[in-house]
């Protein structure tokens, strides 16, 4: 019999061969193979991580959230969320076992079981959903799931709360691994000391100790302040400090506490990497007890102070650490009471929200300080568009941005980059629709040296290389020819690539941002585009609306690039009011590309210093008339009557501006006797 079986690889349907974690696709019929079980289940305990994200995309509406973890299933054929890379674990039954499947726990058809298996590579059918608890993140549902040779799995005890149990076993590896790294004597502090991880990481910790050496937490002082004194008698000390502020809580802590031997970081988010480093000792060690902390931050933060520490990522799987949690919970009902509470509290969509991002708004300054002034909005429409921005710049995964041409796609993807864990590694742009087509691959992949005539003696590196660490944004991806949709599929699936004419892998770690004005979707169903690559590339879609459909932009834009090139052109010119009236009027095809062409080519060719509607009209000439949709009547009218009425509504306007009759002729380029006359027959 083939490993495949064991390990679940006859599963993977896109791409084939792969292994069931990493494959975008897996077969989720339920008729079993020989090695497999399948699994009435009933209960779905998601990832931290993964849920939070979930709900904050949904606005906590359980509606949405059920569709949402539907459409994941349907898409992927199990519950893996394709942003934080994430799933969790099962409750169910055992309702068949294949011929040949390996019963080394002597499991029997109607047992109960907890899958310990990520239901990120767990094919699983969902029938419905019952029910969702915010609170401990988990799904009840009718629906059945397959289980490998390999799957590591326990019966469910009987004699502990299930909820509590599966929402501690699905992080548990975190609690028998502070064990193992604690020491006799040793002093320790854990990061998030109130939550269900850190609390798990104490109990383990406390054994471990016993009264020797000294246990320290740090929780968030918005927290239960009761709470504090429930786990008082766990820990020698606990403050409550914002570890999002690492160096100001580090100043407090550092006033009473020396730095300890072994620092456990129970924050399922990221931004207290250095938090962690500043407070471990010289040769000490971190353990990251959550996939919610970044590695690579840490890593990085610690090498950037000249600090030598053992830094121990999150590990998933740790022999026996189900028996462990199991035997911990048994030794320590106060445990079980504190993880109770634990999962009694309220969630709202905003303090998830909050807990994972800031939120992104025009007073906080934020687009300030990551020097994108650029991004100019006052509508509800590109507030969304910012939000979901800031959100997804917090977890690895891939983007697909979609709008006209001009609407913004790259200053959205360079917000993502600068606001994301990758912003101090490069972020490489190329617009696929550029550069010819024999010349895509070797600029994307590289070449070897001598590998075709006229190449570089000494080679050359491919925009993967380049963006290495970092962000590769593919403007136009829909002009990709098959061809290399192929190599880009297999560089996104499997992280490496062959330079043009090389024969040894490189390996790459590239966040990929794709922007096209297309439809790939329709151009999937067309076969010009690759099916396997659209849904590796939309794992997060962002659409831009186009201009016409967020007017309330159009001016505070308008203002900004009359700003910025009356700047940079050493200017003094101004828009009338009526000018302004004809710009928000206008259908703007180009969007803002063609709106802030139109700005610059008016400051430098008008010879006045205020531009008037006729100035906006005239340059506008050239362009197609029938995207300019005055906000007039017109019906039953003669087009006689309307010239009138608007000839009346400008006259009035430049009279109040201008004050005299030379000034008026002068803005509107009429000779004084026309405009006299003008302003006579309107009665002005």
């Amino acid at each position: 019999m083939t490993n495949s079986f064991q390990y679940g690889n006859q599963r993977c349907l896109e791409p084939k061969h792969s292994f069931p974690n990493a494959a975008w696709k897996l077969d989720n019929t339920m008729e079993i193979y020989e090695k497999e079980l399948l699994i009435d289940v009933s209960i779905l305990n998601l990832d931290g991580n993964s849920f939070k994200q979930i709900y904050v995309e949904c606005e906590g509406d359980l509606d949405k959230i059920s569709k949402k973890i539907m459409e994941i299933v349907e898409t992927r054929g199990k519950l893996h969320n394709p942003i934080t890379g994430t799933g969790g674990i099962l409750y169910g039954k055992i309702i068949k076992m294949g011929d040949n499947y390996s019963n080394i726990k002597n499991l029997a058809v109607g047992d109960n079981i907890i899958s310990l298996t990520s239901l990120a590579l767990t094919p699983l059918k969902i029938d419905k959903i019952l029910n969702i608890d915010i609170n401990a993140g988990q799904i009840e549902i009718e629906g059945k799931a397959i289980l490998f040779a390999n799957s590591p799995l326990i019966k469910a005890p009987s004699n502990l709360p299930l909820k509590l149990l599966l929402a501690v076993l699905d992080e548990a590896g975190a609690a028998i691994q502070s064990f193992k790294l604690t020491k006799p004597k040793s002093r320790v502090l854990i990061i998030g000391a109130s939550g269900e991880i850190g609390l798990m990481c104490a109990y383990a910790i406390r054994k471990r100790l016993g009264t020797e050496g000294r246990l320290i937490g740090i929780r968030s002082p918005q927290g239960d302040k009761d709470f504090r004194n429930e786990i008082s008698d766990i820990y020698d000390e606990i403050y409550c400090y914002d570890v999002l502020k690492p160096l100001e809580t580090y100043e407090k802590i550092s006033k009473y506490e020396e730095e300890v031997d072994l620092t456990i970081n129970c924050i399922n988010t990221n931004g207290t990497e250095m938090l962690s480093i500043l407070c471990t000792k010289e040769d000490g060690t971190i353990y990251l007890a959550s996939l919610g902390n970044n590695y690579k931050t840490m890593c990085l933060s610690a090498e950037g102070i000249a600090k030598d520490l053992n830094i121990i990522a999150y590990k998933g799987f740790s022999k026996n650490h189900a028996a462990f949690t199991i035997q911990l919970l048994k030794e320590n009902p106060k445990l079980i009471e504190l993880l109770n509470q634990r999962l009694k509290r309220n969630y709202n969509a905003e303090s998830i929200s909050n807990n994972l991002v800031a939120k992104p708004n025009l007073e906080n300054n934020i687009l300030k300080d990551i020097n994108l002034e650029e991004y100019v909005f006052n509508s509800f429409e590109m507030q969304k568009v910012l939000d979901n921005a800031f959100k997804v710049a917090n977890y690895d995964c891939n983007v697909l941005i979609t709008g006209e041409s001009g609407v913004g796609k790259e200053i959205l993807a360079t917000v993502i980059h600068k606001c994301s864990d990758r912003n101090y590694l490069p972020s490489i742009k190329i617009n696929c629709g550029s550069i010819p087509k024999n010349l895509l691959e070797s600029e994307l992949f590289g070449y070897e040296k001598g590998s075709f005539t006229g190449a570089d003696k000494n080679g050359k590196l491919g925009f993967f290389e380049l963006a290495n660490g970092g962000t590769l944004f593919l403007d136009e991806v829909g002009e990709l020819p098959l061809d290399l949709q192929v190599k880009l599929l297999r560089a996104i699936q499997e992280k490496e690539i062959y330079r043009v004419g090389g024969v040894k892998p490189i390996h790459i770690d590239v966040r990929i941002i794709a922007a096209t004005n297309k439809n790939l979707k329709m151009l999937v169903e067309q076969g010009l585009f690759r099916e396997d690559l659209y849904y590796r590339l939309n794992v997060f879609p962002i659409q831009i609306p186009p201009l016409r459909e967020r007017t309330s932009d159009i001016i505070p834009l308008t203002k900004h690039f009359i700003k910025k090139y009356n700047q940079k052109f050493k200017l003094n010119k101004t828009f009338d009011q009526s000018s302004l009236d004809y710009i928000l009027d206008y259908e703007w095809p180009g969007n803002i590309r063609e709106l802030e062409n139109m700005i610059q080519r008016l400051l430098i060719s008008v010879d006045n210093n205020v531009i008037t509607i006729l100035d906006v009209a005239k340059n506008l000439q050239g362009v197609n008339q029938s995207q300019y949709k005055p906000s007039i009547d017109i019906d039953n009218r003669s087009l006689d009557e309307i010239l009138e009425e608007k000839e009346y509504e400008i006259l009035k306007l430049a009279k109040e501006k201008y004050k005299t009759t030379r000034k008026i002729a002068a803005a509107l380029k009429l000779s004084q006797p026309t405009l006299v006359r003008k302003l006579n027959k309107h009665k002005l």
